[in-house]
This record gives structure tokens, sequence and C-alpha cells, in this order.
């Protein structure tokens, strides 16, 4: 599985850094932002309304807010003249959350929903959106834009509703967020695998614990990545967009308590509730407190970054070692890099930043994994090896006897006495200490069940006991097929399917 994950993680990154970044190969005219007159009336206005009128304003794009009312916005577009000599027909593209009725220098483009005075009377349109403008009514320099909007059912009050408005090549309005979309699903994809393979190390893992935060983390970055990119996979309505920005904060800080968790129980050796509580209180606070949703993203996983890179340092101060030296050194990093992309970290950065701390996380609880394997064998291997000497003061203490019947006659044999046993037709021959030879009346298989424990089959026809065996050689002529070498100078062959086995036993009792 591991192999397996790793193979398909290196080939989503390839895939990433091969395929060139999309962008949308047109001439992109925003309106001007700054000079954007608004209107809000007190009573519905059906009409394009005269925007010299006393509850008109000059503002800028993103202070425009149609949330819970009825506006009226014109804007203005300059054209120059190589934009009219392009072939490539145009849309206006409207971006935010608000239903509207657009109108292009004079002329009715069509509506995104049905904006309305009455919430009951509006039907809610999608976020983002684009309408057809016939190239007869495009003019060089300035045209006007005019846009009837209202946004009646979003759940929350978003700090700039309005993102964009602009003309452009007429296309899917999900294309202007495609820049980075190839790098998001190849990270997405690398996440996910993450996720599969920790539900491995959740499984094997003896801190099941540890390996079930880190599964977390790379379940809520997968599901935050996913909703970062659904705006450019989806066209929803505006009062999803509410929704989203809500699973999108929430999932960060489903994220951030599971980091912070994940440290305090690997670094954290007193007081781990208070560190927790500690660090879940004040990234509640921060979220709540904090307007911007973009922000509330951003501490949900700043705070509990800082928190456990605190954690860390305070390990690393009382035991200075080079793996708590890796650890410090990631630590210090994540906070550090969203700190210098604070503004944008919900963006692009966002899927390197924390994709690359999973990468660390999910690297180190593997190199962890291979350790605590290697240490329970080695210690399954001292369990044997001790279960096996007890065994044999045992026996000579207390030796074993075995039900020999011959001519009539029984005779208990002490099973110390054997040296080997060989199946021959319906009996078993034992090869005795003194160069003797008896009988068995049974079944290699029967007398195998009698024997103890340091008596080991090492072939279909043969079983030897392991006090006799002086050392095992391998044939090179001969297939590489192996025999064990017996204190009475026989050699005895081992079958291929026992070979490992018999092995790792004479090498226990090494």
């Amino acid at each position: 599985m591991k192999s397996v994950s790793c193979s398909l993680a290196r080939l989503c990154w390839l895939i990433c850094c091969l395929l060139p970044t999309y962008a949308m190969a047109q001439s992109v005219l925003s309106i001007d932002n700054q000079s954007i007159i608004v209107c809000e009336f007190s009573s519905a206005t059906q009409s394009i309304p005269n925007f010299s009128a006393a509850e008109c304003n000059t503002t800028n794009l993103f202070n425009v807010d149609p949330q819970g009312k009825e506006v009226w916005f014109k804007a203005s577009i300059n054209v120059s003249a190589n934009y009219l000599q392009r072939a490539q027909p145009s849309a206006l593209f409207v971006f935010g959350k608000m239903s509207s009725e657009v109108f292009f220098n004079g002329h009715a483009l069509g509506n995104n929903g049905t904006p309305s005075f009455l919430a009951d009377a509006e039907f809610a349109g999608n976020m983002d959106s684009r309408f057809y403008v016939p190239p007869e009514i495009i003019k060089q320099g300035t045209n006007d834009v005019v846009i009837h909007a209202s946004a009646h059912h979003g759940l929350l009050t978003l700090a700039v509703p309005i993102n964009f408005i602009g003309l452009a090549e007429y296309a899917n309005p999900n294309a202007f967020f495609e820049q980075n979309l190839l790098v998001s699903l190849c990270l997405l994809g690398a996440l996910l695998l993450g996720s599969a393979y920790l539900t491995t190390l959740v499984i094997q893992s003896a801190n099941k614990k540890s390996s079930l935060y880190i599964l977390l983390m790379a379940l809520a970055s997968s599901a935050q990545l996913f909703m970062e990119v659904s705006r450019t996979l989806f066209n929803y309505s505006y009062p999803f967009h509410d929704v989203r920005l809500l699973i999108i904060t929430a999932l960060a800080v489903a994220f951030g308590i599971s980091f912070l968790a994940f440290s305090i129980d690997k670094f954290a050796k007193a007081r781990q509730r208070h560190w927790f509580y500690a660090g879940v209180a004040l990234t509640l606070a921060a979220v709540i407190i904090l307007p911007g949703f973009d922000g509330k993203t951003a501490l949900a996983i700043l705070v509990p970054a800082i928190f456990s890179l605190v954690i860390v340092t305070l390990r690393y101060l009382k035991s200075r070692t080079l793996v708590l030296l890796a650890y410090l050194t990631a630590y210090a990093l994540f906070p550090l890099t969203i700190l210098l992309t604070f503004n944008a970290f919900h963006a692009i950065y966002f899927y390197y930043i924390v994709t690359a701390m999973m990468a660390f996380l999910i690297v180190s609880k593997a190199n962890e994994l291979v350790v605590e394997k290697s240490l329970r064998a080695a210690e399954e291997q001292q369990v044997l090896k001790l279960q096996f000497k007890l065994q044999q003061i045992q026996q000579q203490q207390t030796p074993s006897k075995l039900k020999i019947t011959s001519a009539g006659k029984t005779e208990l044999m002490p099973t110390q006495n054997i040296i080997y046993c060989k199946a021959s037709g319906d009996y078993v021959e034992l090869f005795l200490r003194d160069n003797k030879q008896v009988l068995f009346s049974g079944s290699l298989k029967s007398l195998e069940e009698q024997l103890p424990s340091t008596f080991v089959k090492v072939h279909r026809s043969f079983i030897v006991n392991l006090d006799d065996v002086t050392a095992i050689t391998t044939l090179k002529n001969n297939n590489n097929s192996a025999t064990l070498v017996l204190s009475s100078c026989d050699d005895i062959p081992i079958s291929r399917r026992f070979l490992p086995q018999v092995r790792e036993i004479v090498k226990q009792l090494g």
C-alpha cells in the first residue's frame, strides 16, 4: 500500500510540474471600479433611474452592497480600437453575491435571477454569471454598464459581496478561476492518496491516536481544498456561497484543532488538556472576532500552528535530537509562510503550504512506523528465543517421554534421546543418540503432535531435534537447496517451503 501511494503521489506531482498553468487567453476589460454611481431607493424601481438623484452617490465597486436591499449602480468600461478588431464574441461577466439585471449602453443584456425590492419576489441568481454583448452595441471609448441588483437570500453579510465586473471573450464564467485548477486537483489527489495511506497507518500503528489526528488533518485539508476549487468546478446560486464559506472556515478550524491535538499528543508531556483548551479557545475567538472569511480561514490554522510551535520548542529545549530539530524547523516554517501570505492564504498558497506540511507529517509518520516495526520484530525474536530457551530448560528438568510399541512391548523413551525422525512408509524411524534406531508405529504428523517444541519439521519426511543442529548449508549446485548438519554428522534436507522458517529458527538459536 505504501509503495503504491508513494508512486501515485509522485505521479501527481510530476503532472503538476509538467502541465502548463491554464489562463484565459483573452483581453479582460474591467469596469472603472473607482467611479461607481450607486442608488438605493425606499421603494421598488422597475426602470433605469436617473443617477443624479439624491439617493445616489459615487463610490467604488467593493463598497456596493446589494445584501438585504435593492440597488441600482452605474459603471463605465473603456474599450480600445484593438479590442473592437477581435473576431471573438464578447460577454459581460458579473461575479458577486446577488441577483442582477444588466444593461449595456442602454440595451438590456438579460437577467441572472430576478432582483427585487421585496425578498419574496426575488429569485436567487448564480454567484458567477455572463451576459452576451452584441458587437454592434460595443463602441470605442466609454461604454456604460448599468446593473439592477438585490441579495435577500444570503445567510451571511459579506464585507465585499461583489468581486468583479468586466468585458471579455465569451466563455464559461468558471474559466476565470481555472488558472491554478490543475495544480489544485493534483494536490487534492496527493492529499486523498495520503488519506488512504494514513488509514492503513491507523490500522497498523501502535499509536493509533497520533495517526488518527494526521488522518483527520488530511481529510479536513482535502475537503477544504475541494471546497476552495468548487467555484471553478460548479456554477452555484449565490446563497450557497455563504454555505461554502462557512464550510471552508469549519474545515480550517477542524484542521487546526487536529494539528494542535497531534502536536500535544506527540510532544507535550505535561498539562496536555491545558494546552488543548487554551489553543482551541484562542482559535475559536480569533475566528469569531475577525470579520473577513479569508482571514478567518488563515487564523483557524495559524493560531494552532503557533501553539504547536511553542510546544515543540519547549520539547526541543529539553531533548535536542535530530528528529525534534526536523519537527521544529517544519513547525517554524509553517506559521511563517502563513503570515507571509496572510492576505492570499485562502488562494493557491493554501494548497502549497498545507500540502507541504501534510507531506512532512505523513513521511515522518511512515518512518516512525518502519522503526516501530523493526523494534517490534526484534522484540518478537527475543521473546521467541527466550520461550525456546525456557522450553529447553523445562524439557531438561522434566524430560517428556514418547510411547514406543514394538513386538507387543511398550517402552517410554525420553524425547531428548532422539536426534531426528524419518518417515518410512507406515512407520517412522527414530534415530537416537546412542546410534540406535527404533520404529514408531504411526504417521510423521501424529508423531509431530506428541513431540515438544524443540522438534521442528523441516521436510515432509523429516523432523529434527533443534538441540542437535550444528549448521545449515546451502547447496548452490542443486537449485539453492539447503541441508541441516546434525551432531550425528547426518545431513537432513530442508524443503523450500520450510527453508525461511528454519533459517529464522537457526538464526535465533545462534
